[in-house]
Formats: C-alpha cells, structure tokens, sequence
C-alpha cells in the first residue's frame, strides 16, 4: 500500500497546499491516536508545523496510504450504443391495414367520460323479387276419375233365383252371427231345396226381371248417348287397370248397351273373320284354335282376294260417318 501511494505521489506533479492539508487532515482523522491532539493543531498555522514535525513519519505513511485510496479511477468510457442492422427487404407484398376509425368521446362537465359508439348505417332494402307463377301441368285422370265417368250406380236389368232366395233367408237368421257363417248357412239351406222349390223362386226371378228391364229402359233414356259413350270409355279402361293390377270383379266394367249410339265400322280383317265364321271352315277347330286359324288362313290370302273385304270396310266407314254427323248433330251440344 506505501509503494502504490509513494509511485502515485512521484507520479502527481503540482499537489498544492490544500490538496496536501485535506490529506493529512483525512488521515489524521482516521488514525486514532493523533486524532485526538490534531484537532486543536490545525485550527492556526503556528501550531501545524511544530505537530508535524513531531509526528512526521507517522503522517507520511499515513498520508501515503490516503493517496493511495484517494486517488482517482480512470473513467471508463461509456459503450456506444450498437447500431442496428438495417432490415432485410421482404420481397413478399404487404398490403397495408386501414386505419381503424377513433371513437368519438363527449364530454361531459362533472361525469365521466362515456364511449359513444357510432350505429351502423342501416342496410338498404332490397327489393322483393318478383314471384314467378308456374303453370300448373294438368294431371292425367286417375283410376277414381273413371269411376266416377262409369255411371256405377245403374240399376241391375236381371235378377237370379238364387240373389232373391238369398236376400229373403238372410233377414231370419240371427244378427249376432258372423257374415260368413251367415253365406255359409244360406248356401246349404238352398242345395236343401227341392227342385219345385227351386221353381218357385225361377219364376219370382223371371217376374223381377222384366220389373227390372222396364226400370233399367227408363233410366237408359233419361242420359244422353254422349254420356253413355264417356261411360263405355271409362268402363273399358277400369277393365285394363284391374287385368294389370290383378283385381277381380265386374261391376261396373261391363258395357252399357244402348240403340242410338253408332256402330264403330268393320275392319277388313273383321268382315273376313264373320264370313269363315259363318260358312263352317273353323267348326272342327277347337275353340282355343279357332282365332290361330283364321290368322293363317288370313294371311295366306292375296291382294285380290282381300280386295272384297277391304270395299266392305270402306262402305261401312263411310256409313259410320254419315251416321256419326247426324248423331253428334242430334245429341251434341
């Protein structure tokens, strides 16, 4: 510690008086035993030099040490700050953001501040499409649709023993019996008849007939022949549906007779088929084998021996028109 201090005092050049007096002054007050006796020597000068004297070699390493631990740090120097690297382009494009909208603040004397939030503009209506009407595609006539054109409730024109004799033993049976036990029952009682009782209720049936037809006449004649005609159409068509969909029954698929429509003309086929028929070729032919056979003998026929049937067929259309105009001018609307 002397040596730094004594290397450090050679070194300083021009330690003034006052510089060298704080020192002293400094190290006395940290040594204890002068401390006591220096205070009233460095009040005045007269009293300094003689104090220093005496206690020379005790002050000057004293002094030493004081330089050694009051001499001054060199100043370290302050980092530059480090300069940021320039950065790197990006070769992407950057679209940049709109400013977000600042909202609007009222003030108000003695109240907090409250956010008023701008309404969003009210969005324009649009105007109401137009509805486009679709026309409505007609639809065919169903099956029902028939059968309301078919004139199901025409009265029957016949009656059958056996309906009458049924209708009558059905009323003495006793209700709380079953529909088909009751058919059952009305079934054996009638092969029970004998046969002048089974007479009896031929002859009831002959009687109800004819009651029948007169009353079958008389509502034929209230409809016109152009609704028969619609009728006939319907009934023809319910027979095909029930053939295809495999349903039984008659009622009402039979076809209506009646006098004033006009016949349909005759095809040459037609008139062919009725002239065999009638000379006897086919009558040996079985029943199944009848039609096969006309077919062949048909087609087996050359132009000139069709040439007959075909005049036939000719006049016959020409007779259904005629007849057809002053049927359609009688009954049309």
């Amino acid at each position: 510690m002397l040596a730094v201090g004594r290397s450090r005092l050679a070194a300083s050049s021009g330690l003034s008086l006052p510089k060298l007096s704080a020192l002293v002054a400094r190290a006395i007050a940290r040594s204890g035993p002068l401390s006591s006796g220096a205070a009233n020597a460095l009040n005045s000068q007269a009293t300094f030099a003689p104090f220093v004297k005496a206690n020379l070699p005790i002050l000057t390493n004293l002094v030493l040490r004081e330089f050694a631990t009051a001499a001054k740090k060199p100043a370290t120097k302050k980092k530059a700050p480090a300069k940021k690297a320039p950065a790197k382009r990006s070769t992407t494009t950057t679209t940049k953001k709109p400013a977000a909208k600042r909202r609007t603040v009222a003030k108000k004397a003695g109240t907090r501040r409250t956010v008023i939030k701008k309404k969003p503009a009210a969005k324009k209506k649009a105007a109401p499409k137009k509805k486009v009407i679709k026309k409505a595609t007609p639809k065919k006539p169903g099956i029902q649709t028939q059968y309301d054109k078919a004139l199901g409730d025409a009265p029957s024109k016949k009656a059958s023993p056996y309906n009458l004799f049924f209708v009558e033993t059905l009323k003495s049976l006793d209700s709380s019996t079953r529909a088909p036990e009751k058919a059952k029952l009305v079934a054996e009682k009638w092969r029970g008849l004998s046969d002048a009782e089974k007479k009896t209720w031929q002859d009831r049936a002959a009687e109800e007939t004819v009651k029948r037809k007169a009353a079958y006449d008389q509502w034929l004649s209230k409809l016109n022949p152009l609704e028969i005609e619609a009728a006939n159409l319907a009934r023809q068509r319910i027979r095909g549906y029930r053939e295809k969909k495999g349903i039984k029954g008659t009622s009402p698929a039979t076809k209506i007779k009646d006098d004033r429509l006009v016949k349909r003309p005759c095809t040459p086929w037609v008139f062919f088929m009725k002239e065999k028929y009638s000379s006897g070729v086919v009558d040996n032919v079985e029943h199944k084998q009848k039609m096969s056979k006309l077919a062949e003998m048909w087609k087996g026929t050359t132009e000139a021996e069709r040439k007959k049937y075909n005049d036939l067929a000719s006049k016959d259309t020409a007779r259904y028109k005629a007849e057809r105009a002053a049927f359609l001018k009688k009954y049309g609307n």
